[in-house]
């Protein structure tokens, strides 16, 4: 049974934004398909050409999924996205006793620049699923940025990386609360020193940030001149001011080195869509395939069919 005082904790939390979305209105539509599936994302989820979700529809005999992802929505307007939606839906009955009911999170770049924020609402989303009976599986965000992009430049692409590698450890698992939620750890009925429990963490995580939409061999940036910055900048000045000169030197060498290694996170090029964050028709077969072989065995995915993971078929 599900404590109160956690099921009073995560309402609360879902219901911090005002209500501008009528509730959802759909429902699943095929009793041969025992694995119910929502997709909850931002942009990447709503892509049209060559889904990823489809593709894991084409491939997963036993799955039908609903694809709710909205384009532009931060993890709190998602998380109130979801409640909507799927919880607030009376045509939906999430704990059905016939099916198996799952969600796939996919979310953190539309609020990246907050990650400990995003952290706290995508855990409220997975504990908001599961007190609902639904199994979750948890996508990390996908590679992005470009040198060309003004949000890249100089150290502003070390924030950028920085940022987007604590959302991924934090959905694989990686990190302690305090260190994925900063003071937002406080807000956990646990308490912020107390250790994962169950209804917090995903079914299954996938990493689609180091994976093969990463552009890991790309040309670095000047380590010299990384350091240049970094001893002009203010806040990283501050940060290391009590160090001697030998820690001093080490942390200016290893962050130099990182803030040159960031065009090394951004997506390959040839598999980015209409700007540097969507991936196109290919990005999204090489999420699938990456996803694909960590999904559950009962959800029927033949993984190595190239016809039908090639597959396009309408989603409901």
């Amino acid at each position: 049974m599900i404590p109160t005082f956690l099921i009073t904790a995560a309402l609360a939390a879902s219901s911090a934004v005002a209500a501008d979305d009528e509730p959802g209105t759909w429902n699943f539509r095929h009793a041969d398909k025992p694995i119910k599936v929502t997709l909850l994302a931002g942009s990447v989820g709503a892509y049209q050409r060559g889904n990823y979700a489809k593709r894991l529809v084409g491939v997963c005999s036993n799955v039908e999924l609903k694809n709710i992802s909205k384009t532009g929505l931060g993890a709190l307007p998602l998380k109130r996205h979801f409640k909507r939606q799927v919880l607030e839906n009376r045509y939906l009955n999430v704990r059905s006793r016939d099916d198996e009911q799952w969600l796939i999170i996919h979310s953190g770049l539309n609020s990246i620049g907050m990650p400990k924020s995003t952290n706290h609402h995508l855990k409220n989303i997975v504990v908001l699923a599961k007190m609902a009976g639904m199994k979750v599986v948890a996508l990390s965000p996908t590679p992005w940025g470009s040198s060309g992009s003004s949000n890249f430049k100089g150290l502003k692409g070390l924030q950028r990386r920085d940022a987007t590698q604590l959302v991924t450890d934090f959905i694989l698992g990686k990190l302690s609360p305090a260190q994925a939620l900063g003071t937002h750890a406080e807000k956990r009925p646990a308490g912020a020193e107390a250790d994962w429990v169950d209804l917090e963490t995903p079914d299954v995580r996938v990493d689609l940030y180091d994976s093969q939409l990463r552009d890991a061999e790309a040309e670095p940036r000047d380590v010299e001149k990384m350091k240049t910055l970094l001893q002009k900048d203010r806040t990283w000045k501050k940060n290391h001011e009590a160090m001697d000169e030998v820690q001093h030197a080490t942390w200016l060498q290893a962050d130099a080195e990182r803030a040159a290694a960031v065009p090394q996170w951004f997506m390959k090029p040839e598999l980015r869509a209409f700007d540097h964050i969507h991936p196109n028709e290919d990005g999204h077969l090489i999420i699938a395939e990456t996803v694909c072989p960590n999904l559950p065995s009962n959800w029927g995915c033949d993984c190595s069919n190239s016809a039908a993971r090639l597959s396009s078929r309408r989603l409901n």
